[in-house]
Parts: C-alpha cells; sequence; structure tokens
C-alpha cells in the first residue's frame, strides 16, 4: 500500500516546517514549497520532504507550479495552505498597493490556483483533505494588518466555497491560530500585552495546530467547520 501524500506549502520555516516534520514522522510521503533557502530546509530535506521553491507572490511561477504538481501527483490526499506574507500595512497608497497585491497573491490566488490543479489529485484519495491555515483575525481585523487580515478573510471565503463545490469527495476546512509562536522581533510589552488579552495566558506553541489537523485528518464527517487555537483569544475579543 502506498504512502499517504500530503503538500505544505510554507514550509522553510516555523509552523509549515514543523507540520511538514509532523508528517513525515505519521508516515506520509511530503511534498512542501519554500520562498528561499533558509538552514531550516536542510533537516526537511534529511527528513525525506520532496521540496519545491516558489515565490507565491510571482503569478507565473506559482501558476506553473501547480500545473507541475498537477501533472506529477496522481492522487494527494492532504493539502496544507500554509504560506503567508505577515506586516503592518504601509504608508503611501504606492507601497500599500504593492503590498495588497503581494499578499493576494500569497494568501488567495496561490491557495486557489493550488486546489485547482490538484483537485484531480485530492478526488483519487479515500480521504482528501484541504486545510487552510488562516488567523483569527479573519473575524476580528486588526486595523494595523489590513492587507493581511483582508487577504486572509479572503482565504477564508475561498475555503468555504470549496466546502460545497468539492463535496463529497474532498473535505475543507479551516484552523485559524492564535498566539501560538511570537515573531522575534517582538518585545517582552508586546507579548505580555497579548497575552494579558488571551483566557489562557500563555503562548501555545506549534504542537495545538498538529492536533487541530490530526482532528481534521481523522474525522471523515468534518467539513466547513473552522477551528480557533488561539487559547481564547478570539472570545476574549468579542
Amino acid at each position: 500500500m502506498s504512502l499517504p501524500v500530503a503538500l505544505v506549502t510554507g514550509c522553510g520555516r516555523r509552523l509549515g516546517h514543523y507540520l511538514a516534520l509532523q508528517l513525515i514522522d505519521a508516515g506520509y510521503r511530503v511534498i512542501g514549497t519554500f520562498r528561499s533557502e533558509r538552514p531550516e530546509l536542510t533537516q526537511l530535506r534529511r527528513a525525506g520532504v520532496e521540496l519545491y521553491p516558489c515565490d507565491f507572490a510571482d503569478v507565473a511561477a506559482t501558476t506553473a507550479l501547480a500545473s507541475q504538481l498537477g501533472e506529477r501527483l496522481p492522487r494527494l490526499d492532504l493539502l496544507i495552505h500554509n504560506a503567508s506574507a505577515f506586516g503592518p500595512t504601509s504608508n503611501g497608497l504606492a507601497a500599500a498597493a504593492a503590498e495588497f497585491e503581494a499578499f493576494f497573491r500569497v494568501h488567495m490566488l496561490a491557495p486557489w490556483l493550488l486546489t485547482e490543479a490538484l483537485t484531480p489529485a485530492l478526488r483519487a484519495s479515500d480521504n482528501g483533505c484541504v486545510v487552510a491555515i488562516t488567523d483569527i483575525y479573519v473575524n476580528h481585523p486588526n486595523p494595523r494588518l489590513a492587507a493581511y487580515c483582508s487577504t486572509k478573510a479572503g482565504l477564508d471565503s475561498l475555503a468555504q466555497s470549496w466546502v460545497r463545490r468539492l463535496a463529497p469527495e474532498i473535505r475543507v476546512n479551516s484552523i485559524q491560530p492564535g498566539p501560538i509562536l511570537f515573531l522575534e522581533d517582538h518585545s517582552d510589552d508586546y507579548r505580555a500585552q497579548i497575552l494579558a488579552r488571551t483566557p489562557l495566558q500563555r503562548e501555545g506553541g506549534l504542537e495545538p495546530i498538529a492536533q487541530a489537523l490530526w482532528l481534521i485528518v481523522n474525522n471523515r464527517y468534518l467539513t466547513g467547520a473552522r477551528i480557533p487555537v488561539d487559547g481564547g483569544r478570539a472570545v476574549a475579543e468579542l
């Protein structure tokens, strides 16, 4: 019996890197995309992850990759849309417009292209799953992060549209992370401020996202769900 096959976008660091290794450990054949070379990729290559470089802000490159994977993968069991761009919205119309365009390409157009190209492979699985990694900001947007929040909300909307269009063979769900892993440049004051507004009052780490992923994969009656993994932060923001 052949190994189950998973594709993880944005696996060069942080959550995508962690999920790729978790899937390898669980017996998957794992394919990953990354934007640029970084030390973490060495560990993935040694573990057996098949890596494809692609800058999702480049439409031509993303389209070519989607076509290539669609031709090479007769079956795909799990597609995880994890690749992300993050940052505060720039000042000035030209800079903000360029940023919105780039975020749209990464968060919405790339997932759409990949899902379209890989739908036949997902249908060939007996448990085809698409998982969109969105954000709790989908429901509670931060005005400083307008480009990020709005395009992540667009990914959420795409996922909901796929729920009906790809059923019954393919299930589609979303995971909405909260404060799971702060960035290195986040100050102690910023971290304390965020955790003070999080009911569980601690950083979640990456393992809870993997636990949510396994819930989605193993529960074959689960589709259309939006699963917040945020220590209760979304409730505190109401």
